[in-house]
């Protein structure tokens, strides 16, 4: 999925929590651990243009990222590793797996599919890939849909609250 549906898929999931703008930005970390760096690299380069980049144009260190930043079992990893040394869950970081779930039916082996089992696996998930219009049209369509039922939401919020205040 593109980083932008990331970002608001993740707050869509967490907008109720106080920690959801931490939560966000570990939703949006994965692509911007991998493909933000060399999004960066190319805009300060003058390199910069539309579409994706070309494979064999890549690095290597962006698959390592990549495969580190798109795995399941390292974000399995981290999140344990944290609830060893503070014995509380760092539930903010769930936003990451939530970005590695998404990503498994929203990328297909055409371009960059997600290496969720890795290292323990080379297996991927051949899935629809988010480029395609009709999906980007659907996922918006449903994001759009959600963000109105949120605000929807507060609004009765926020009256039910001040029509409790007035009694």
């Amino acid at each position: 999925m593109d980083i932008f549906a990331h970002g608001l898929w993740t707050y869509a999931v967490f907008h109720k929590k106080k920690y959801v703008w931490l939560a966000t930005l570990f939703g949006l970390l994965p692509d911007f651990l991998s493909f933000g760096i060399i999004f960066v690299i190319n805009l300060l380069n003058s390199n910069f243009h539309r579409g994706p980049p070309a494979i064999n144009s890549l690095p290597d260190w962006l698959f390592a990222a990549y495969n580190m930043t798109h795995s399941f079992v390292v974000f399995l990893f981290v999140f344990i590793l944290i609830y060893a040394f503070t014995k509380k869950l760092f539930w903010a970081l769930t936003a990451w797996g939530i970005h590695i779930l998404i990503d498994i039916p929203t990328h297909s082996f055409i371009y960059f599919p997600t290496p969720f089992l890795w290292p323990l696996s080379d297996y991927k998930f051949n899935g629809i890939s988010w480029s395609n219009p009709w999906f980007m049209l659907v996922n918006y369509s449903a994001l759009m849909i959600v963000f109105l039922m949120i605000a929807h939401n507060k609004a009765k919020e926020k009256k039910h609250t001040t029509k409790f205040k007035k009694q």
